[in-house]
């Protein structure tokens, strides 16, 4: 039975035929643009931070960074995830690394506060408890979270909408994949020297791909065009004849993900999920980038690949083509990435061109200055 897909929607106006001019370079450079946006939206929307299953265990702990906000999740004696603030409430400190880990207490390294993995304070070794002092005055600040097919998201403001709402059509558009059921077989980490909005407007685009990503284009026939949309407003992008995946050949030796459509055996889905995350759907392999943006001329990238537990299990199981293909696009892409962030300093550059192959950027462009500057501010 054929499943219905809903569409990607567009996040502005109807089309123009002309070209519209981009955001002033300043914002991908000045400092106090960036700290706009981690006091704005950064605040307000849901972020990516992670899977559940990096965190399958009682104990176990994922600890993130978010703009310079700690958010450590932990997983609780009776299974359920809670999400807290980072930080010590006695003179805050944080209390764990960036990464994962397994702890029966959480234990605060400076002071030895010490709290249960429900946030609870359970031990001050150097106060006890009286004189108007009580511990259970004292828990790990709760951090909003919610989970979307096995993702987790954290939100820092304190009453946010719900996540489904930020997700729009693409939270159910593709449950055919069951994202919650695959999992993680490898981690790709990259710094970039450019700001985290040039990183998502090169997603979101595809003139550069003939010059840029000479391998891909020989996949995917609309991208030897520059373009990401389809002529006949198909909404995925068709792979060429006879291409399986993402590899130097197109060929795969990876199974297909099951229940997906014929059509989804022939198509590449992407979407982003506004403001740091991709999702890249493909007939054998799922990926997602997190962008971690670091400074407003820096961002840490991680790339991470998700396939179905009966592929991974299949004796013949080897996806290294597509690891190494998938690593040789996004490393072609941070280069190009580098060299603008580098030239829009330039005295000769000030405001960039979007013609209307950069539908997309444009969607991005009026998309961000609606959240970090409200109804009010500035619009394209």
């Amino acid at each position: 039975m054929a499943v219905e897909v809903e569409p990607r929607r567009p996040l502005s106006p109807p089309r123009t035929t002309g070209a519209r001019r981009a955001i002033p370079a300043q914002d991908f450079y000045s400092p106090e643009v960036f700290e706009r946006e981690r006091d704005s939206f950064f605040s307000r929307r849901w972020i990516c931070v992670g899977r559940e299953e990096e965190i399958p265990r009682p104990g176990d702990y994922l600890a993130r960074d978010v703009l310079g906000e700690g958010v450590l999740l932990v997983r609780d004696e009776s299974g359920r995830v809670n999400a807290f603030f980072n930080v010590c409430r006695h003179r805050g400190s944080r209390l764990r690394d960036e990464g994962t880990g397994t702890a029966k207490l959480l234990q605060c390294p400076y002071h030895a506060w010490t709290y249960a993995l429900d946030g609870r304070l359970v031990g001050t070794p150097n106060i006890a408890e009286g004189g108007g002092f009580a511990r259970s005055d004292f828990p790990l600040h709760s951090v909003p979270l919610e989970r979307w097919e096995g993702f987790l998201f954290v939100n820092f403001s304190e009453s946010p909408p719900p996540l489904e709402e930020q997700l729009g059509p693409n939270g159910t558009a593709f449950s055919r994949y069951r994202l919650r059921d695959l999992r993680t077989t490898k981690r790709l980490e990259f710094d970039c020297h450019a700001n985290w909005k040039v990183i998502v407007e090169n997603y979101n685009e595809c003139l550069h791909c003939p010059t840029v990503h000479p391998e891909l284009v020989e996949l995917v026939p609309l991208y030897r065009r520059g373009l990401v949309a389809e002529d006949d407003g198909f909404e995925g992008n068709r792979l060429g004849p006879g291409v399986q995946s993402w590899t130097v050949t197109g060929s795969s030796k990876v199974r297909p993900i099951p229940g997906l459509t014929e059509e989804d055996l022939h198509t590449y889905w992407g979407f982003v999920v506004f403001p740091t995350m991709f999702v890249n759907l493909l007939p054998d392999v799922v990926t997602y980038e997190l962008l971690w943006p670091l400074g407003p001329d820096r961002t840490h990238i991680t790339y991470d690949f998700l396939f179905h537990p009966a592929s991974i299990a299949a004796a013949d199981f080897d996806p290294t083509d597509i690891y190494e293909f998938r690593e040789l696009i996004v490393r072609q892409d941070l280069r190009v990435c580098e060299l603008a962030q580098r030239g829009a300093r330039s005295r000769g550059y000030g405001r960039g061109v979007l013609p209307p192959q950069d539908d997309f950027v444009y969607d991005f462009e009026a998309e961000y200055l609606r959240e970090r500057d409200g109804p009010a501010g500035r619009t394209l």
